[in-house]
């Protein structure tokens, strides 16, 4: 389970970002995770859960926006949305392509009580 990891890590961020700007409890945390990260939603809540306890953050809530995986083909130019983790072009079929968004992982907000 390599959420409890991700989630770790940026717990780290977060808990120094409650400290630099003097938070006494955190109520909510928004992040953006791209879909080429492969991460679960549910298991990443469950870890933030585990590794919140006892902490300011505990009873926190998470919100996890996915990002879909965007994709600009270099043969024709084409920005698209991947789908069924196809990744070929889906005008011209070419496997020639750029990574525009999907691989994002961001804490957007943190949100609590001074």
């Amino acid at each position: 389970m390599h959420e409890l990891t991700v989630v770790s890590n940026i717990f780290k961020i977060i808990l120094q970002t409650a400290k630099n700007n003097n938070l006494s409890k955190i109520s909510k945390i928004n992040i953006k995770v791209g879909r080429q990260r492969h991460l679960a939603p549910d298991l990443m809540e469950f870890a933030f859960n585990s590794v919140s306890k006892n902490t300011i953050a505990a009873g926190a809530s998470l919100a996890i926006e996915r990002v879909d995986i965007r994709m600009r083909c270099s043969s024709c130019g084409l920005d698209f949305v991947v789908g069924d983790n196809t990744y070929l072009c889906i005008s011209c079929g070419s496997p020639k392509l750029e990574t525009i968004s999907g691989k994002d992982l961001l804490i957007e907000s943190i949100e609590g009580e001074l």
